[in-house]
């Protein structure tokens, strides 16, 4: 588990510069851009970030 203070811009090299990560807490910078982008495409960008880390 890592994470403080990960958010959409730097999430991506993050975790692709951590290839054993298994999990990342992302909750504050989640919420607060759900508040403006709304949660279904908070999400939605969060996994793409983390996806395009992993080559996905």
């Amino acid at each position: 588990n890592a994470g403080h203070d990960l958010n959409l811009v730097n999430l991506p090299s993050f975790v692709a510069g951590i290839p054993a990560l298994k999990e990342v807490s992302i909750g504050h910078a989640l919420i607060t851009d759900a508040l403006w982008l709304g949660l279904p495409e908070t999400v939605k960008r969060y996994l793409k970030a983390v996806n395009r880390a992993d080559g996905l």
